[in-house]
């Protein structure tokens, strides 16, 4: 009989998380229930939350995330769907399916607390 291995279960990090794409994800963990507010970062090009800007409820299971997301009326997108992101550690975690053109990309743990006006005015950040 083949011993299983029993894999450690990871809590990602609360607050805020940056995309490879540098879009800006505020994440809040309650027991096993994940709920998240994503948008896209300002730039020289667009302003904060311009093009899209989504809130997200899911669940935590096996260093799995899955979630649903949908823009909300802020940005100029009105797209939906389902990711499903991978846990790597607790500072960072990685979108291994999705749905709704959400795309995939690994997200870096940047800050607990990140506020608006820290990202406008690039105060502390």
């Amino acid at each position: 009989m083949k011993d299983e291995v029993k894999k450690e279960k990871i809590l990602p990090k609360k607050g805020a998380w940056k995309s490879t794409g540098g879009n800006l994800f505020w994440i809040n963990i309650v027991n096993e229930n994940v709920f998240w507010l994503g948008m896209n970062n300002k730039t020289p090009e667009t302003e904060l939350a311009e093009n899209w800007c989504h809130v997200g409820n899911g669940k935590i299971k096996d260093n799995l995330i899955t979630l649903e997301w949908a823009d909300i009326p802020i940005g100029s997108d009105n797209l939906n769907g389902r990711i499903i992101i991978e846990i790597i550690s607790e500072v960072q975690m990685k979108v291994i399916e999705d749905s709704g053109n959400f795309g995939m990309s690994v997200w870096n743990w940047e800050k607990e607390h990140l506020t608006l006006s820290q990202i406008v005015n690039r105060h502390h950040y």
